[in-house]
């Protein structure tokens, strides 16, 4: 079935179940013969089922049409519902489960799974080439490279020929198992109906990347954008994201892919060469890389990642680099690890992707305290998987030290291919009619009133309380996870009361029920969606003082604050009574916050709207299990947190800090007692190691939390 391309070294692969007989079908089971007839058709279904799958998600190349797939997925469904016996666990109808779970289990890697040591520039690839060279005594060493699909690493244990384990890499040395959220990526066989090999295997390890492609991301974003919900950030957050769901059901709504690299069948097959274990993985219908390519020398690799590093847009999915491995098994073993990576291979990780395009013109958006935020119109361009059309640029002191004129070509890049953003234009492109920026002294909303100027800051403001879009942010700010968490309430929905006039304030929220006959004549709504909104915004009435306070808006009261407030003084009563000297006696809290929490509290327009809120019932004082949940087991303790979180978010972790009485801080410094480092840290991690600073993977903190392990076990480099 392997199709070599040996002039290119490409691995590539004809469709390996599309040419299955019955008779093939149950390599890994007892003869068919023996088969009763209902057992036969069972077994024949799940075979045309999984021959379909991997030729549609894999090959892309469809046997059936849908009609076909559809009448033979509820035949077997139906046959299994009627015979529970012949329900197996690698039937298609099992790719979504049953129950959610409570909690993922732990289990222990057999081998550990490597982190890779990144290199990012050509001198650096070449240097791992000489130590590979010298650890191999000059032999002759080819490597294979892949593209680094920017995804989750994923650990699959096959057992005679079944899917029965999917284990994330955690640690490295331990994961979560999440077999039920890995079944449902239909391109996976739950069972391998090729073998390869001859002879029954019992057992095999198979490693690969979970990912979405661009599209899907893009697509999913979209819908819940229309539907006013807070979009993802980026695929590799949102794949991570959904592999932590605890029901499979809602894993299959999001459209994952995977592609494997890795094969251990504990034979001697296996142990040779690693381009021949991709393609045996081909043979036997796994997903793998069409991109991989086995080179002479290091020449080769480095031709290699110039050459994709040209292309990597035309891919439909993200990648941050290249992985480079000495392609013989052998020489591996004779390299060995260092730590947590190995010496047979190394990471090249690419530049953020930066991009020219117009800068059309400079407009105005006006945040939910009243800041007026310029932004660039950009001819829409493409980078890094999306279209760029628009970019904050911050203030105006910001345009000034770039430089920046309306018309000139710009250069724009996405830090950590996530956020895009301006970082200069290009002087040789400047045009001769490039028209200097002047910030508008006048707030852009149809109440077109004068901003001010804070003294001491860059920001201008506007400060009239009934600027529509400072309410348009506040309410958006106030609806958002964050705060009241109210599905549903999301940007365009806002527009819209607010247009019509049935939202002024956020004391409106909680007097939409009165105007459910109104919005139900909207377009787009119906019964179950107010019903919804409805439900989601009484709901919200549940979220503790310290997320009620935050929603307020209240100027420089982010999330931290308004915990400390929430924590110090427990009520608004309370709250409403401190003076000035009282605020600032607060260690995190400094004059110009204190002076902002004043003015909004002693404000009428402000007061009427949380008597408001207290009348609808918003919590405005800390129940008694909040204060029975702080404790004081982090007190004096300062943290950093680096690198991408999947286990919790930075909130969240940061939560759990400081309910135990811990601080956070955004930066390394020699006070620095702890650094929480999830995937792909950067310079804090560097900085934390050149100190001393204790290290803790995201699993360790995690194990801290529930009590697994001692934070002072901690105590040196991890």
């Amino acid at each position: 079935m392997i199709v070599p391309m040996h002039e290119r070294g490409i691995f590539a692969i004809e469709c390996p179940l599309q040419s299955i007989s019955m008779s093939q079908f149950d390599i890994f089971s007892e003869d068919s013969t023996q088969l009763s007839p209902k057992e036969k058709r069972a077994a024949e279904l799940r075979m045309l089922i999984n021959s379909a799958d991997h030729a549609y998600y894999v090959c892309a190349h469809p046997i059936m049409s849908d009609r076909e797939y559809d009448t033979l997925f509820k035949e077997l469904e139906s046959l299994e519902h009627e015979h529970p016996e012949l329900l197996m666990p690698d039937s298609p109808t099992q790719r979504v489960g049953g129950m959610a779970l409570k909690e993922f289990k732990q289990v222990t890697h057999k081998k550990p799974m490597l982190s890779l040591s990144n290199t990012y520039g050509e001198q650096e690839v070449l240097e791992f080439d000489q130590r590979v060279t010298e650890g191999l005594d000059n032999n002759i060493h080819p490597y294979v490279c892949e593209l680094k699909v920017d995804g989750v690493a994923i650990s699959l244990i096959y057992r005679n020929g079944i899917l029965e384990q999917a284990i994330t890499r955690g640690d490295g040395e331990i994961g979560d198992e999440i077999t039920a959220n890995i079944k449902t990526i239909k391109e996976l066989p739950l069972k391998i109906h090729h073998n390869p090999f001859g002879s029954p295997i019992e057992e095999m390890e198979i490693r690969g990347e979970v990912y979405m492609e661009d599209a899907a991301f893009l697509a999913l974003n979209k819908q819940r954008e229309e539907a006013g919900e807070k979009t993802f950030a980026n695929p590799r957050n949102l794949t991570a994201g959904t592999l932590k769901q605890l029901h499979s059901k809602e894993v299959a709504k999001r459209p994952l892919k995977i592609v494997c690299y890795y094969l251990d069948a504990n034979r001697e097959e296996t142990m040779m060469s690693h381009a021949d274990n991709l393609a045996l993985l081909q043979e036997m219908g796994f997903p793998t890389s069409a991109n991989s390519k086995k080179v002479n020398d290091v020449q080769d690799v480095l031709y290699f990642i110039k050459d994709w590093e040209d292309k990597r847009e035309t891919l439909p999915f993200g990648i941050d680099g290249i992985v480079v491995k000495v392609d013989s098994i052998p020489q591996q073993r004779i390299l060995g690890n260092i730590a947590r990576a190995p010496k047979w291979a190394i990471a090249f990780k690419y530049e953020a992707q930066k991009a020219e395009t117009l800068l059309r013109d400079i407009t105005y958006q006006v945040g939910r305290t009243g800041i007026v935020t310029p932004v660039a119109e950009l001819e829409p361009v493409s980078l890094a998987g999306s279209i760029i059309s628009r970019a904050t640029l911050h203030n105006e002191d910001f345009i000034k030290n770039l430089d920046l004129r309306i018309g000139d070509t710009v250069l724009v890049e996405k830090g950590g291919d996530v956020i895009p953003k301006v970082t200069g234009f290009n002087p040789s492109k400047r045009r001769e009619d490039a028209a200097l920026f002047h910030f508008a002294m006048i707030c852009p909303c149809p109440l077109q009133t004068t901003l001010h100027h804070i003294e001491g800051e860059v920001q201008y403001v506007c400060m009239h309380p009934e600027c529509p879009w400072q309410i348009r942010r506040r309410l958006e700010h106030f609806a958002s996870r964050d705060a009241m968490n109210i599905d549903g309430l999301g940007e365009k929905v806002i527009d819209q009361f607010v247009e019509i006039g049935i939202l002024h304030s956020i004391s409106d929220i909680y007097s939409l029920h009165e105007q459910r006959d109104r919005i139900l004549a909207l377009d787009r709504w119906g019964v179950k969606s107010i019903d919804n909104l409805l439900a989601s915004i009484e709901k919200s009435k549940q979220q503790p003082f310290r997320k009620v306070l935050f929603g307020l808006g209240i100027r420089h009261v982010g999330e931290g604050i308004a915990k400390t407030l929430a924590n110090h003084f427990g009520s608004l009563q309370a709250l409403q009574k401190a003076t000035l000297e009282n605020l600032v006696s607060i260690k995190e809290i400094g004059s110009s916050i204190a002076q902002s929490i004043i003015e909004f509290l002693n404000d009428e327009h402000e007061n009427a709207m949380l008597d408001s809120l207290s009348t609808s019932g918003l919590c405005f004082e800390q129940s008694v299990l909040e204060q029975e949940q702080k404790t004081d087991e982090f007190t004096g303790i300062t943290f950093v947190l680096t690198g991408e979180l999947s286990l919790l978010t930075r909130k969240e972790a940061t939560e759990e800090i400081e309910k135990r009485g811990g601080k956070v801080t955004g930066s390394v410094s020699k006070k620095t007692m702890y650094l929480i480092a999830g995937e792909h840290a950067g310079s804090k991690l560097s900085s934390a190691q050149e100190l001393s600073i204790p290290i803790l993977r995201e699993e360790d903190f995690a194990q801290v939390l529930q009590g697994k392990k001692k934070l002072t076990s901690f105590t040196g480099i991890s």
